[in-house]
């Protein structure tokens, strides 16, 4: 959601990691019934959760405000029934209306239409790959709401028979999943692509019946899909009903990737390619394959370069998330994965105070 001037003489700083702290950490446990699973997260964000509400409605343009209510209203309807119950629970727990807490959570879906003249731009994922084969994936998360979403920023554990069977960081109120991990098998994370009208997003809405917002659809992937391979796939050609780009990591090599995502499938899907010295990729919230002026994407590669592939680790992936401008005043979090160690992503996840 950032905007940033030209380049000036290129100093790198680099926020010490002292300015950070650990989000709180939460099991959600799927054999539990699901109006009760989110219940300790809202219990204890309850002082901050109607300010976020009212801040995301100003993200809803104003023609907009009685279809999304509309939707909101119909809950029942459009989502499947673990999904409803969750939000019911939420909704119920926090003590909100249902509506309010169902137009947060489509939010993104919403919102991604070409309005960068509107809000600018938000997110850096970046995916790298070293010279011993380990793959690394680097996730700085941006947004106009970011004193309020660092107040809500939850780490959370998805378990079934006391198994976590994926990860994800995540918001209070916020039931679906746009940074993740399935322990040994990949990483995702979503960064904002704002193309055509928001026409277009209530078109696909009414295509899909309003089953597929993009982060109950990472959150499923997560769940469902259990390989590096099948999870591209799926990511690749299912029906959206919003732009985006989705970008994965695995645990082998050159299985890194990002997809840029239209409505109906894959623009374009860039992976990793180490025969060819492609050994990272990096994604703001342009086309990779236009030119682009991002600074948070010319300071990501030009410090990636600096630092090579010989000796990259999760280390190496904190100093480029560090950065400025890639990081900037509007992160609110970031993450370090390595899908074939699962305990990088617990241990190198930290919100920016």
């Amino acid at each position: 959601m950032l905007l940033l001037p030209p380049l000036i003489p290129i100093l790198l700083l680099v926020i010490p990691i002292s300015s950070t702290r650990t989000p709180p950490r939460y099991t959600i446990d799927l054999d539990e019934h699901p109006s009760q699973r989110w219940n300790q997260v809202i219990k204890d964000h309850l002082d901050y959760l109607p300010g976020v509400v009212e801040e995301s409605k100003k993200y809803i343009p104003k023609p907009l405000q009685p279809f999304v209510w509309w939707v909101a209203s119909k809950v029942e309807r459009f989502f499947p029934p673990d999904t409803r119950l969750e939000l019911e629970g939420i909704a119920t727990q926090s003590g909100l209306p249902l509506g309010e807490i169902v137009g947060l959570n489509i939010l993104y879906d919403i919102a991604a239409f070409d309005r960068r003249h509107i809000f600018g731009l938000g997110c850096t994922s970046i995916v790298a790959q070293n010279s011993a084969g380990r793959i690394f994936h680097g996730r700085n998360l941006d947004y106009d709401m970011t004193g309020l979403l660092k107040n809500i920023t939850v780490y959370v554990d998805f378990t079934r028979n006391g198994i976590v069977i994926y990860s994800g960081i995540t918001f209070a109120l916020y039931n679906g999943v746009l940074t993740g991990q399935r322990p040994g098998a990949y990483s995702v994370s979503l960064n904002a692509r704002y193309s055509g009208a928001y026409i277009d997003n209530i078109l696909m809405e009414l295509y899909t019946k309003f089953k597929r917002p993009v982060s109950f659809f990472i959150r499923d992937v997560l769940e469902s899909q259990e390989t590096y391979t099948d999870a591209v796939a799926t990511l690749s050609n299912t029906h959206l009903f919003s732009p985006s780009y989705i970008i994965v990591a695995g645990t082998k090599k050159n299985e890194g990737v990002v997809i840029s995502r239209n409505r109906w499938a894959a623009a374009n899907v860039y992976p990793l390619d180490m025969d060819s010295n492609q050994w990272f990729l990096v994604e703001t919230n342009y086309d990779n394959w236009q030119k682009q002026g991002d600074n948070r994407r010319i300071t990501a590669i030009q410090k990636l370069k600096e630092l090579g592939k010989e000796n990259f680790n999760e280390k190496s992936m904190v100093e480029v998330l560090s950065t400025i401008p890639v990081r900037n005043n509007l992160t609110v979090f970031s993450s370090v994965i390595e899908p074939k160690i699962p305990k990088v992503f617990e241990d190198f996840t930290w919100v920016w105070d």
